[in-house]
């Protein structure tokens, strides 16, 4: 397993004054945690989410952190780090759609230099639908990022990367039914599998699309990195988030301090830093194709029902047609 510890020792001088972050999901778990270890460095993070509580929160923190990292810099640009909170709602494309405007406006000319996705979280075997029609978890783990990552892309937003963690390569040779991505469809004619199965359906799909996606999103945009990212075992609180039985997330809160990682600095944060912001960890990546890489910075093939272009292209049709 990488250590990460020894990503921090390499990540410690790494000064990112002037550079901007968006997390999506940056409120809570992984998402803040990364956003806290830019801050670290100088960056000015925006965070996407859907609790201003949260999101208070998490912006002192990432003050706080701005002014340690004027002090430990002799440069005066990190004090100056701005960092804001945007309001959204991304079980919606329409919420994506506004969030994206929003950015892309309050962004201007100097744009963002990293979107991150970190939104949505393990999956359940249970199908429930959004006022949309489409099933809750594959509108803000798929569908969200998808979206967001289109529309800023397209708009000439993001500047240097596009990263979502989640579970690349993971999606298996099954035939993808691009009529069903969300499998309403399927549910809706009494033939899904629930519990352990399901959830196994869904975490296949979810790293299909999102593997798919990527890929299409690097051979058009040979300019950006595209990396889709495996975190391993983090603490943090998704299953309890994601509505797992009590049991399930009792144990997460007992085990998950001895077997995760912590999500942030020191902790889970410093891969993808490492690997976005750290000249060392950019060489890892490619331009022209999605990375898939695991938590030991392995890189993987992408999943073999999605390999063919032609299905991927359908793919990325049927999820536009969304944001049309």
């Amino acid at each position: 397993m990488v250590s990460y510890s020894e990503l921090a020792n390499k990540n410690a001088s790494v000064d990112v004054s002037g550079q901007r972050a968006l997390v999506a999901g940056g409120t809570q778990g992984i998402g803040a945690g990364i956003a806290l270890r830019f801050a670290l460095s100088g960056a000015s993070v925006w965070l996407i989410g859907r609790s201003e509580s949260r999101a208070s929160e998490v912006l002192d923190l990432l003050n706080k952190a701005s002014l340690e990292a004027s002090r430990r810099s002799s440069s005066s640009s990190s004090s100056a780090a701005d960092h804001q909170f945007f309001k959204a709602d991304l079980s919606s494309p329409a919420g994506v759609t506004d969030v994206a405007s929003r950015i892309t406006t309050s962004a201007g000319k100097h744009g963002i230099d990293y979107l991150i996705e970190t939104a949505g979280g393990p999956p359940t075997g249970s199908i429930t639908t959004t006022p949309d029609g489409i099933e809750t978890q594959f509108a803000v783990q798929v569908l969200s990022r998808v979206g967001l990552a289109k529309q800023l892309v397209e708009a000439g937003t993001i500047k240097r990367a596009v990263f979502m963690v989640a579970a690349p390569a993971q999606g298996g040779s099954s035939r993808i039914d691009v009529d069903d991505l969300d499998f309403t469809k399927t549910h809706s004619t009494g033939k899904w599998w629930s519990g352990p199965l399901g959830m196994y359906k869904k975490g296949a799909r979810s790293s299909s699309i999102l593997d798919a996606a990527s890929q299409h999103l690097a051979e058009h945009h040979p300019n950006l990195t595209f990396t889709h990212v495996f975190p391993g075992i983090i603490n943090t609180n998704a299953m309890e988030n994601q509505g797992y039985n009590r049991l399930v997330v009792a144990a997460a809160k007992i085990f998950g301090p001895l077997v995760g990682s912590k999500p942030g600095p020191g902790g889970y944060a410093e891969l993808p830093f490492y690997l976005l912001a750290n000249d060392e960890g950019r060489r890892y990546l490619e331009v022209g194709k999605a990375n898939l890489i695991d938590q030991n910075l392995k890189k993987l093939q992408i999943s073999p029902n999605v390999k063919e272009k032609d299905v991927r292209s359908s793919i990325w049709e049927k999820l536009s047609a969304y944001f049309a």
